[in-house]
């Protein structure tokens, strides 16, 4: 009787521990899935973010399209999630701050969009709404992060009580052989019954997580194509910012340039009907046309140098570098190998990190001189194109290597492609590198077909 109600208890304890394991499971499933469509959440508050940018920056209305399609997801999304967010047992006032949070950065986007169409680019001069934006969305990222951290405790809880609870059944299972020789045969039916029992809970557990597995991955995958458009589209958003500065720079050469040449002529023609009398006021004149000229001839270069479409990069660095030199008295110092192998719109981001690099060199360096060096190069089995920009200055220190040009830098290097790094030099200073995989012609007509699909 003893050994009949021990291996009764026993089984008894082992049937519950299955129900325990597929309850965990169940829970673990929730939470996983949670924590996927908090992910979901945060990439449509991304596209929705990079809709609106996209729009105030440009103006066209195709690209308020992700804008919208994202807001229309967004609304079924967080109605599910929030529900979901509740049963699970999220405080009311985490949710709320996520609500509020959501509907705050949402009301900025709208009023942001409906300003862009009021007041056109003037908008984007307004640096306040900007900062209100980022912060609302840094803490939107913050709240998300928080509420997905809590959902991998729940998978991490729910897999430490399956350990516990297989192991209780382990360890009752070890019961069965004081039962004793009466009731063994008794005894080994009922364990090759609940062996069975538990080789289907086992077998339903693997496929279930298997299942897991699989969507997890599918997830994945989808957000790994959703950030490759990401970075297609802030790719090409930077061409069409280099041609609206390219077109810039041509229109203020022209107009401004060929104004200032015109008041130049007219003043010189005054001077011819006038002699042999002098009029101060056409020396101001003239003074101020030549100023003209000279400032349209600046601002057309900031926007775009010309060098860089006409002769390519190393023609471009070279008279930025002596431009540098003559107006700073830095000893520069430019040896290019190989630049023509680039494609046109690699020249481009190369050329603007060398800018940011040499600002920081005059802003922090203390330095007296700067060379800038590129060559072809192999990294990871791939041809590539190596620059670099070398100062003898104090060197990094404890430059923080989140700072604002420094990341910039980072992400023109990443968008095209590319590694970057920041450090200090051999023998002191500090040491800019960045690399670019060269491509082939029908990489770049590939690249082409990509940006316009």
């Amino acid at each position: 009787m003893a050994a009949f109600l021990a291996f009764v208890g026993t089984a008894v304890g082992a049937s519950q521990s299955l129900g325990n394991l597929l309850e965990r499971d169940a829970e673990r499933s929730r939470a996983l899935h949670t924590q996927t469509e908090l992910q979901q959440l945060l990439r449509l508050l991304i596209d929705i973010e990079t809709g609106q940018r996209g729009f105030i920056i440009t103006g066209q209305q195709p690209f308020l399209r992700p804008y919208e399609e994202a807001l229309d997801d967004l609304g079924r999304l967080h109605t599910g999630l929030r529900q979901r967010l509740a049963e699970t047992g999220v405080s009311t006032a985490a949710l709320q701050r996520l609500d509020a949070l959501i509907e705050q950065r949402l009301a900025q986007i709208k009023a942001n969009i409906e300003r862009r169409l009021a007041m056109g680019e003037g908008v984007m001069r307004d640096l306040g709404a900007y900062a209100d934006g980022k912060r609302v969305m840094d803490e939107l990222r913050f709240e998300i992060g928080e509420l997905a951290h809590e959902q991998r405790q729940r998978v991490t809880a729910a897999d430490l009580a399956t350990q516990q609870v297989q192991q209780r059944t382990t360890r009752l299972m070890q019961l069965l052989p004081g039962a004793g020789l009466v009731t063994l045969a008794l005894a080994l039916l009922l364990m090759l019954r609940e062996r069975r029992l538990r080789d289907r809970a086992e077998q339903a557990l693997r496929n279930a997580n298997a299942g897991l597995e699989q969507q997890v991955a599918q997830r994945t995958e989808a957000l790994s194509r959703a950030l490759a458009r990401i970075r297609s589209f802030a790719s090409e958003l930077e061409r069409s910012i280099e041609a609206e500065r390219r077109r810039l720079a041509r229109e203020v050469h022209d107009q401004i340039g060929q104004a200032g040449t015109a008041i130049k002529m007219l003043v010189f023609a005054l001077r011819a009907q006038l002699a042999p009398r002098t009029e101060p006021l056409l020396d101001e004149l003239q003074t101020m046309a030549d100023e003209a000229i000279r400032a349209a001839r600046q601002i057309s270069a900031a926007l775009r140098p010309p060098l860089l479409d006409e002769l390519g990069l190393e023609a471009a660095l070279g008279h930025y570098l002596q431009t540098l030199q003559r107006q700073s008295g830095l000893t520069t110092t430019l040896a290019l190998t190989g630049a023509q192998e680039l494609a046109p719109d690699q020249a481009n981001p190369l050329f603007r990190i060398t800018q940011e690099a040499c600002t920081n060199v005059l802003r922090h360096a203390a330095a007296t001189a700067l060379r800038v060096t590129g060559h072809p190069c192999l990294q990871g089995g791939r041809d590539g194109y190596e620059l670099e920009v070398i100062d003898n200055g104090r060197g990094p220190g404890d430059t923080r290597a989140d700072a604002s040009g420094l990341r910039g830098m980072r992400e023109r290097a990443a968008m095209a492609g590319g590694d970057f790094d920041f450090g200090p030099a051999l023998g002191g200073g500090t040491r800019v590198r960045v690399w670019l995989p060269l491509r082939t012609a029908g990489q770049e007509a590939l690249d082409e077909g990509e940006a316009w699909v």
